[in-house]
């Protein structure tokens, strides 16, 4: 994760950030693979270098690296840096909800029941009968639609992913 925010945030800068050209040469020229600690700090020294940056971490819930993620993030809210926006995500679990606790305020947290986001969905599904050729088979069938409107939100658990198709 740090590897890849030090990349996202490094291909924003009009130039290699020193921090960066430094660690990459204490590796032996990236024969090396740094150690978090050191991660740590050029992506700290990265985001300082701009007048705002946003970073989004989405699916905690999906880390193997549980332990090792929540320190990373402990560090990183305790550098209490004013152009850092970090946002986020996770499905409800006591482990990743107790961890936060410790560093991320109670009105700095937001919690999405599903059943706030049902009336989304079901416009979603409906959106795509309507939209999708491929679907429009169905939009007759009200009983079958129906059905498969409560299925998606039964199974989505208040999650609402759009597709993203490249052009």
């Amino acid at each position: 994760m740090l590897r890849s925010l030090i990349c996202q945030l490094s291909r924003q800068s009009v130039k290699v950030p020193e921090a960066l050209d430094v660690l990459f040469s204490s590796c032996d020229d990236g024969q090396r693979q740094p150690p978090v600690h050191l991660l740590l700090e050029v992506t700290q020294k990265i985001v300082q270098e701009f007048p705002q940056a946003y970073i989004v971490l989405d699916a905690l819930d999906e880390c193997t690296q549980y332990a090792q993620l929540m320190g990373i993030l402990e560090t990183i809210a305790g550098w209490q840096l004013q152009n850092l926006h970090l946002l986020v995500t996770s499905r409800r679990e006591r482990d990743i909800e107790s961890s936060l606790e410790g560093f991320i305020t109670e009105e700095n947290r937001i919690s999405l029941e599903s059943r706030l986001v049902d009336e989304d969905i079901r416009r979603f599904v409906r959106q795509r009968f309507s939209d999708d050729k491929s679907l429009r088979k169905w939009e007759k069938d009200a009983t079958i639609r129906q059905e498969i409107e409560i299925v998606l939100m039964k199974g989505a658990h208040g999650m609402y992913l759009s597709p993203f198709k490249p052009p």
